[in-house]
């Protein structure tokens, strides 16, 4: 006879490699999410438990998809990436290629004419350490010096 236990547990390792070769983790925990709110009735909290989920994150999730459907179970959620920005990493990798050289004042008054308003100085420093560009200083003026075609050491 069957161990039953060993059957169980061979059927929910193949449910999960099922569930992971169609969607990716997260995605699937969101869907899960949804539905064990829509279909079953299940509260936020025994949702929570089920999924290893806080009760705020389950409602954030269910919130989501009631205002954006689908999108908010197959999109990228509301969390990481760099949402607030002047430029997309694109264009300010263009921008640097037609800003290659002066100092980091022309530099920052070139970017605040692009952008339209001021920004402060460590804007422009996190832009260029974004792109792997060194800031360095000679003599009293400050310039940025590209590391990409340099031999040797970053420092």
């Amino acid at each position: 006879m069957e161990d039953r236990s060993a059957t169980h547990s061979l059927r929910a390792r193949e449910l999960v490699r099922f569930a992971e070769s169609r969607w990716p983790p997260e995605v699937f925990r969101r869907f899960q999410c949804v539905w064990l709110s829509e279909v079953m009735g299940l509260a936020p909290q025994w949702i929570g438990d089920a999924l290893g989920l806080h009760v705020s994150t389950v409602r954030r999730i269910r919130a989501a998809f009631l205002a954006s459907g689908l999108g908010a179970i197959d999109g990228m959620g509301n969390r990481g990436g760099r949402r607030n920005h002047y430029l997309s990493f694109q264009e300010e990798a263009e921008f640097l290629r037609q800003n290659a050289s002066g100092s980091l004042l022309e530099l920052k008054a070139a970017f605040e004419a692009r952008v339209g308003s001021p920004v402060h100085k460590t804007t422009i420093y996190r832009l260029l350490e974004r792109h792997g560009e060194k800031v360095g200083i000679r003599r009293g003026r400050t310039t940025a010096v590209s590391r990409k075609g340099r031999k040797g050491g970053t420092r």
